[in-house]
């Protein structure tokens, strides 16, 4: 049963990943950082038609964008921070079965909770960058930079990482709690974010270089 419920959760992420190869358009890259679209639809990506696109569309376009770019500056930061604590809960947990002979114990989650509350506020940063830039109104002739392009299929790794890798902490952390190592879904926290982190470090180097 958890072997079909991985496989299946295996084939979503790369659904998700690779489903940008056939949303996006090869397009004429533009020097304009405000006009970064693609010139097919893609799933997050609802465009507003050129008639309607007023000036009044065109600053909040700005302002999201803008919005994205500092908030996205902060989640990276975050998901660093969140990445070291996690560390260093690891590091403690291992010290302290040491003291007990190499004995586990519930208490091991409690060197967890400087994580936890890191974690949250990172899933919050994100999400409120996601949203910013998904929400960023589109005339339906913006089109892509190549770099902006690469940004987006980065966006289809991290994305789903952020989504799967906190649901399998939470089996991981209840591991702990119950006094004994993550097992199943929950050996695979800490992959998946490590793939998300640096999916999300290479959306940020692309978009700014």
């Amino acid at each position: 049963m958890k072997k079909q419920f991985l496989k299946k959760l295996l084939c979503l992420f790369l659904s998700m990943t690779t489903l940008t190869t056939t949303t996006h358009a090869e397009g004429l890259a533009t020097n304009d950082p405000l006009q970064m679209y693609s010139e097919k639809v893609s799933f997050f990506d609802l465009r507003i038609a050129d008639k309607d696109y007023s000036e009044e569309l065109n600053n909040k376009r700005i302002h999201h964008l803008k919005a994205h770019r500092h908030a996205a500056h902060a989640t990276l930061a975050l998901a660093v921070a969140s990445f070291a604590t996690a560390f260093i809960a690891k590091k403690n947990v291992d010290d302290d079965r040491s003291t007990r002979g190499g004995r586990m114990d519930a208490s091991d989650a409690d060197n967890f909770n400087l994580h936890l509350i890191t974690a949250g506020v990172t899933l919050a940063s994100y999400f409120t960058t996601a949203y910013f830039g998904i929400t960023a109104p589109k005339a339906q002739s913006m089109e892509d930079t190549e770099q902006i392009k690469w940004h987006k299929r980065l966006a289809f790794i991290h994305m789903p990482a952020m989504i799967i890798g906190p649901l399998f902490a939470l089996k991981a952390h209840n591991d702990y709690k119950r006094g004994h190592n993550p097992t199943g879904v929950g050996k695979l926290h800490r992959p998946i974010m490590m793939l998300g982190i640096a999916a999300l470090a290479g959306a940020g180097f692309v978009a700014e270089f």
